[in-house]
């Protein structure tokens, strides 16, 4: 296996965004109500958070690893698109929910949910533009 450097580095960026969500909810299980000013509601958010990053840091791995088996071409490049904004929507949406949870901004969590959004559909797009018309012989 000779993976690119779009793939090393979304393999990285995955395995990080995934360590961190790991990390996160194991200290959302462990004593977040006592450590946030939001208390129990951090406990809620910090879930909805760590679980979002997790699938997400999934999700572009895997499709990372779809768009490396695809030839150089229309799919390949939609595929990767669609991975780069997988891997912003698993920063940018649970990094707001972690914020608020200590009081501080929320601004990035609409940007996050429409990358993640755009990204499955993306995904989709990429997936239908490798399918190969039949030819009737």
């Amino acid at each position: 296996m000779n993976p690119s450097r779009f793939a090393v580095g979304s393999y990285a960026f995955g395995a990080l965004s995934a360590l961190v969500s790991a990390a996160l909810a194991a200290l959302t299980t462990h004593g977040l109500a006592g450590l946030a000013p939001a208390g129990d509601q951090a406990v809620e958010w910090f879930k909805i958070a760590t679980s979002f990053q997790m699938n997400h840091a999934l999700g572009l791995i895997v499709v990372t690893a779809i768009a490396e088996r695809l030839d150089a071409g229309q799919a390949r490049t939609l595929m990767r698109a669609a991975a780069v904004l997988l891997g912003a929507g698993a920063l940018l949406f649970p990094a707001a929910l972690y914020s608020l949870s200590f009081g501080g901004p929320v601004f990035l969590a609409p940007y996050g949910g429409i990358a993640a959004m755009a990204g499955w559909a993306l995904f989709g797009v990429a997936v239908l533009v490798t399918l190969k018309p039949k030819t009737t012989e």
